[in-house]
């Protein structure tokens, strides 16, 4: 014991006894309750030992939950938080079919890692910014977090409070992310993931995202695919709220999204996707791209694809699905549009990286300030059914950039 616990950065922790913890279900796998005692010190309780397997000592609590996760079998098992605050130092990272569990009043805050140079400053982020470290990372299939409230201590860049990188199979639900982190809540190279029911207050840069922290690290823009991004609220975010960039076969729906610097929900590129029932308001444009920022956006932007995807079918956004959204005070209610890259020209990109293949029906758009609908490149598209007023254009379709864009039925006032 007192090897493994050292190779865990545990080696002061001891076995000790104590009664099973009652209402555990029969053969649920494995099971490990972590509390913190005090500063630093805290238990880990085997619940299938029958004495209890208590172990108790000092380390940080990075090292805690890594030794925990680190126990759970082939099988299988959960870590259970108790309910409360764990102040991490570093990262601790998920294997296979395992879950993460708080409880009320659960906590993970992050440190500061030092400081690094603001990407676009503003009058609230100067020239550098703290910099802090993932809290979890999933690097395995069949994994779930729920019910933890995690804290970014102001940092701002290179760090995410849950990262998922090549897994299959995550459910990350019910939890809460504020004051800080440069992804919140971050998905690459994933396939079958579920965000659900998760609240997230002021990131930096993104709330839910297929992106990962740093920009431009090798987990960055990675290509997932089968995603559910449901019913979660996001707020106070530099650029998008809800990002889906390179995603395919996805679906974002029941979202409550608001107080955005770049567009609220937005596939940059990504394929055959849904995004319906959605609430977005109230979006200040911060260093905006052509066109303007919008409610929900539909994009070809050259630097969000790695270069094994540039050039390819999958390098743009196609068969995307936008009704039922209600979109009010935003520059732009929804957009389509190319973003060239710097060696391209973005005339040439506009005719030839167009967004196509998409359906724009039955949503509210209201009070955009520069459009109501604008499709500034497209093709073989529908247009149709939409209510939108008060809106400085209602509709707008620039011809040179779109072919076979079907309107119709549209109501404007």
């Amino acid at each position: 014991m007192s090897g493994v616990l050292g190779t865990a950065g545990l080696a002061g922790f001891s076995s000790e006894s104590l009664a099973q913890v009652a209402g555990v279900p029969e053969d649920p796998g494995d099971i490990y309750y972590v509390t913190k005692q005090s500063e630093n010190k805290y238990q880990i309780i085997d619940t299938s030992d029958v004495d209890g397997g208590l172990i108790t000592g000092d380390s940080q609590a990075e090292n805690v939950f890594q030794y925990a996760f680190d126990q759970i079998g082939s099988e299988g098992g959960a870590v259970i938080a108790s309910g409360d605050t764990f102040e991490f130092e570093g990262p601790a990272t998920m294997g296979d079919n395992t879950m993460l569990v708080g409880q009320r009043k659960t906590r993970f805050i992050a440190s500061q890692t030092g400081t690094t140079e603001s990407i676009l400053p503003t009058e609230q982020q100067g020239e550098t910014v703290p910099a802090g470290h993932d809290l979890i990372r999933i690097r395995g299939d069949n994994t779930v977090v729920s019910g933890i409230e995690f804290d970014g201590n102001g940092t701002q860049q290179a760090n995410q409070a849950i990262q998922a990188d090549n897994a299959d199979g995550v459910v990350i639900t019910n939890n809460r992310t504020v004051n800080g982190f440069q992804m919140a809540i971050s998905f690459t190279r994933c396939t079958d993931v579920a965000v659900v029911g998760n609240e997230i207050v002021d990131p930096n840069w993104y709330g839910i995202t297929s992106r990962a922290a740093p920009a431009g690290s090798n987990l960055d823009l990675r290509q997932s695919s089968d995603i559910i991004i449901a019913n979660n609220r996001v707020s106070g975010m530099k650029f998008n709220n809800i990002a889906p960039y390179n995603a395919r076969n996805f679906t974002v729906f029941g979202n409550v999204v608001f107080d955005g610097g770049h567009s609220l929900i937005a596939c940059s590129p990504s394929q055959q996707g849904a995004i319906v029932g959605n609430v977005c308001r109230d979006l200040n444009s911060f260093a905006p791209d052509p066109g303007g920022e919008a409610g929900i956006e539909i994009e070809y932007k050259r630097t969000h694809l790695t270069e094994d995807i540039a050039g390819t079918p999958r390098g743009r956004s196609y068969d995307i699905t936008i009704t039922g959204n209600q979109v009010n005070n935003c520059p732009v209610g929804v957009i389509s549009r190319t973003v060239a890259g710097p060696n391209q020209e973005p005339e040439t990109a506009r005719q030839e990286r167009a967004p196509y293949s998409f359906t724009i029906t039955g949503n509210t758009v209201s009070n955009c300030s520069d459009a109501g609908i604008r499709i500034r490149s497209g093709e073989d598209g529908v247009v149709a059914t939409n209510t939108v007023r008060s809106s400085g254009v209602n509709m707008e379709i620039v011809g040179e950039f779109t072919s076979g864009i079907e309107e119709g039925m549209n109501v404007t006032r």
